[in-house]
């Protein structure tokens, strides 16, 4: 399987988050074509106008695999065209019911796993430690990402 068109997510805006810059360099060197989509977030209006700019890009023909940051901004990616992963960094009212939607969540340590409780079979959790060096995080996200792509028949 090739290497995935990714999307990142980030409601750090402007501009996107020193560790979301950071990743999309990192997968960006592993060879994965990364594009960031920041916006405002913190209210309704500025997730609407997000939505409204990403909704014509968000189609399987740009991207294989979409990566909401943070739980609200799963809410872009409704309704889902392309994978989606999710990053959960700590549980906060929501974060569950969005959790479900994703195919893919990403916690850092197993206790965050287990308050999100069962997902469904239809999502998978993938734990990856904040102290995790770069190439073992590169690595487990490429692997996550490879995870959550239909197969290429």
């Amino acid at each position: 399987m090739s290497l995935p068109r990714l999307l990142l997510i980030t409601s750090n805006w402007p501009p996107p988050g020193k560790t979301v810059r950071h990743n999309a360099e990192l997968l960006q060197a592993a060879g994965v074509s990364v594009d960031v989509f920041a916006h405002r977030g913190h209210n309704p209006f500025n997730y609407l106008a997000a939505w409204t700019t990403l909704r014509p890009r968000l189609h399987p023909g740009r991207y294989d695999v979409v990566h909401a940051q943070e739980a609200l901004d799963v809410l872009l990616t409704l309704p889902k065209r392309v994978p989606v992963v999710l990053s959960v960094g700590r549980l906060r009212f929501g974060v569950r019911f969005l959790a479900r939607r994703a195919d893919a969540v990403v916690v850092p340590s197993e206790e965050i796993g287990r308050g999100l409780g069962a997902l469904g079979a239809r999502t998978t959790l993938f734990v990856i430690p904040p102290d995790a060096n770069e190439q073992a995080r590169t690595a487990r996200l490429l692997e996550v990402y490879r995870c959550v792509q239909p197969s290429q028949s």
